[in-house]
């Protein structure tokens, strides 16, 4: 109900349906109408009390610029040099409140706001609500189980009846017998969750069934429409950037350099050493055949080897991490509070990381091959001293380099593929993490999920470049 007043539902979206209107101030509501503070708090751990503050204050444009930052910090008693993940639950919750206000929206919606709180520091929270509804004039709707500390402040109470459905206006005469009006409710539902039998086991695989068979319905949507997210419609170009720089770093930070490197350096000496450590009656064969070999060592690491192992990495490390990443925002319901700081995480979140995508595979693929390409070369000329690097140089390169011609034979292609798995990982790692998340393992799953499927994306990708990329490639014999 409380998303349905933020605007973050749909009529017909996520299973539920609802007819009517939300009006706030007397326009239909939608994601930006409302502030919510979530009973998670949602605050964004990577930046700082005063960045939870500002992310909300550039999202409001001109309705917030009457709201100072400072002086909410100031107000609320919000530590501004402590990092936000070590704020106490008592200092998160106010923060949680002051990121909205900083947003200056119509109305406020707290869901849960002394969850887990002790009973005093419930109070406090009950009383700090007041007097912020008060002072900041704005309307406050409160979702609780917690009657106990809120009802001193409410103006009006209403109970969500299970059985009609319905919103039920409950008198202030009739406040005092809330507990008990609570316990019917309860022992309703107790009763029907008895009548419920579980489930058979095929109910049970046809329900794995039909998700598994939505999901990858889903997911090739997902990769259709995946291209309008290149767009990058952003209201606030200083937070899409950032968001940007963010996947960037995740995509192909330092880590993944290593990574990819290490990848190469393992390729490069692998395919050099063994191809002519363990060649049949090589003292026959390796002065015939080793300039054809160094030719298809070259080719076989430019277009085959290395792009395969590249976009698998890429695909497993770094669609991994995007999945983390966003399965952690909507875990904590960050991306509800982008939604509600009118900020789609479909602009904000996967634009840049398609674009992250888009950049870093080609970029570490191309990484994973210098060092590859090195990595033989120092191979070959410690193994083979007496023909040394410029024999290498010459036969190595003959099939991918032409007069007049900048980038190697086959970079169309090569960049093409890598460009599709790219995109197609971005796509199938943000999708699997706006996932419906209710545990931390949903959130592992979908990590998991996104490495086999993206794994076996890219596997597929690369064998139908082969029907059609490498027909007239094959460098032949000089």
């Amino acid at each position: 109900l409380m998303r349905i007043i933020a605007g973050l539902i749909d009529k017909s979206g996520e299973g539920i349906q609802y007819s009517g209107n939300v009006l706030v101030e007397g326009k239909p509501a939608q994601a930006g109408s409302v502030g919510v503070v979530f009973q998670s708090f949602a605050l964004f751990d990577e930046l700082s009390p005063k960045g939870n503050m500002e992310i909300a204050h550039a999202s409001g444009g001109q309705q917030s610029q009457s709201v100072s930052i400072e002086g909410l910090l100031e107000e609320l008693r919000i530590p501004v040099r402590v990092p936000t993940s070590r704020l106490s639950g008592g200092q998160r919750q106010r923060l949680a409140i002051a990121r909205t206000l900083a947003y200056n929206p119509a109305a406020i919606l707290y869901d849960e706001p002394t969850s887990g709180l002790d009973p005093a520091t419930g109070s406090q929270v009950a009383q700090l609500i007041q007097k912020t509804h008060q002072q900041h004039r704005k309307t406050s709707v409160i979702v609780t189980h917690d009657y106990h500390s809120l009802l001193s402040i409410a103006d009006r109470v209403f109970m969500l009846d299970p059985q009609t459905k319905k919103l039920r206006l409950i008198p202030e005469s009739q406040w005092s017998q809330i507990p008990q009006q609570l316990e019917s409710l309860a022992q309703v539902n107790r009763n029907r969750d008895e009548v419920n039998e579980p489930l058979t086991l095929g109910e049970q695989l046809r329900s794995q069934a039909e998700n598994f068979f939505s999901n990858t319905t889903k997911v090739m949507i997902a990769g259709g429409c995946g291209l309008a997210g290149l767009l990058p419609f952003w209201k606030n170009p200083t937070w899409g950037m950032r968001f940007f720089l963010h996947y960037c770093r995740l995509v192909f930070g330092v880590t993944a350099w290593w990574y990819l490197m290490a990848a190469g350096l393992i390729s490069g000496f692998v395919t050099t050493y063994f191809t002519f450590q363990f060649l049949p009656f090589a003292s026959y064969s390796e002065p015939l055949l080793i300039e054809d070999l160094l030719t298809a060592l070259g080719f076989a690491l430019y277009r085959i080897v290395v792009p395969v192992l590249a976009c698998i990495l890429v695909a497993a490390r770094c669609g991994a991490a995007v999945t983390a990443d966003v399965g952690g925002r909507k875990f904590g319901n960050q991306l509800d509070a982008l939604q509600t700081f009118g900020m789609p995480p479909r602009f904000y979140l996967l634009s840049p990381i398609l674009w992250a995508f888009l950049i870093g595979t080609p970029l570490l693929s191309m990484v994973a091959f210098v060092v590859a390409r090195s990595t033989s070369l120092v191979t070959f000329t410690l193994s083979d001293p007496n023909r040394g690097p410029d024999f290498w140089h010459l036969y190595f390169h003959r099939g991918l380099i032409e007069i007049d011609q900048f980038f190697y034979n086959g970079f169309g292609w090569l960049i093409a593929k890598l460009l599709v798995c790219g995109l197609g990982t971005g796509v199938i790692a943000y999708y699997r993490g706006i996932a419906p998340k209710y545990s931390t393992a949903d959130v592992s799953r979908a990590v998991t999920s996104t490495i086999l499927w993206s794994t076996l994306f890219v596997l597929i990708v690369h064998f139908l470049f082969v029907l059609f990329e490498y027909r007239d490639a094959v460098p032949q014999a000089g």
